[in-house]
């Protein structure tokens, strides 16, 4: 790769619902002719940007979400309970009633269980946006990031099942049963990288174009008690290490997602829209940051369009 043409990574952060964003900005770029090379994710960046690397367009991985959403998987899920209690829709009594009864139940189970809710959930939504391939047949190379819990390393999945190396990083620790492989045992990606900037420069990007759709750190955080501090220290430490993370990206997209929790899905057709926004505020910089031959490609349309007009 010479110094006119750069290889260009997309490093899909996770955020759970939030990842949603990754849509839109993946439809802008496709828009404005900037091709991929490959793509790293990690949790909810797997899955859209797996989705995508295997050869699903930008409208066949929205009306997937969308046939999911209507789907009597999601219905009966627990991932749709437990975002309605984190929903800032209004509720009625029986609602909020229903919602503390399932929130006991889910407390319970975690004191006995390595997870609150059913890996089944997580693999039918996998299954709806995944086809069942090895992720080296894929159409953009693609890598999947995970962490062993057992080792504290991160693991980086470029071959095997996609659909089990998704899982696998996207198995948020509480909410999602880890995931098993061989001497492994796999939680969500974002234990050890957030956004995977390192794990897409390893695999051979020269330029990065971080997406990230997880939470900023709240300035107004409530501290009262034992368990706030101690949640509050582990918000500063993961958001210290993404951010040093992010300082390796030549591009970093940040979609205004607000505070939205990882499992509301209340917003979810907002969310392409938003990543839209957020990638188009940030074009100037991705086409900056391109390979010689590529800005002289997209002067060369941008002439040809020009011309074109005044004929």
């Amino acid at each position: 790769m010479s110094w006119y043409e750069k290889k260009v990574g997309l490093a899909l952060g996770g955020g759970g619902v939030r990842g949603l964003a990754h849509i839109g900005v993946i439809k802008v770029l496709e828009q404005e002719n900037i091709g991929i090379d490959l793509i790293v994710g990690t949790s909810a960046g797997a899955l859209i940007g797996g989705a995508y690397a295997a050869g699903l367009s930008v409208r066949e991985i929205t009306k997937r979400v969308d046939d999911y959403l209507k789907s009597p998987e999601f219905e009966d899920s627990s991932i749709r309970a437990i975002g309605e209690s984190f929903s800032k829709a209004q509720k009625t009594f029986l609602q909020r009633a229903q919602i503390f009864v399932r929130n006991q139940y889910y407390l319970a189970r975690a004191l006995c269980r390595p997870s609150i809710l059913p890996s089944e959930d997580f693999q039918s939504l996998i299954n709806y946006l995944l086809p069942d391939m090895d992720i080296r047949d894929t159409r953009i190379p693609f890598s999947a990031v995970s962490t062993d819990l057992l080792t504290g390393k991160q693991i980086v999945f470029s071959e095997g099942p996609i659909r089990q190396a998704v899982l696998a990083s996207s198995s948020v620790p509480g909410a999602a049963e880890p995931v098993r492989v061989g001497q492994w045992l796999l939680a969500d990606g974002g234990v050890t990288s957030l956004v995977p900037v390192h794990a897409a420069r390893k695999a051979g990007a020269q330029v990065v174009i971080a997406v990230m759709v997880d939470r900023e750190l709240p300035a107004d955080a409530d501290i009262e008690t034992a368990k706030d501090v101690l949640y509050r220290a582990g918000e500063i430490t993961a958001n210290a290490l993404q951010e040093a993370e992010l300082r390796g990206a030549e591009v970093v997209i940040r979609p205004d997602l607000g505070s939205m929790h990882w499992s509301d899905f209340s917003r979810a057709a907002e969310l392409v829209k938003i990543g839209e926004d957020a990638a188009r505020e940030a074009l100037d910089h991705v086409h900056g940051s391109l390979g010689l031959s590529r800005r002289v490609a997209r002067f060369a349309r941008r002439m040809l369009v020009e011309f074109k007009s005044l004929r």
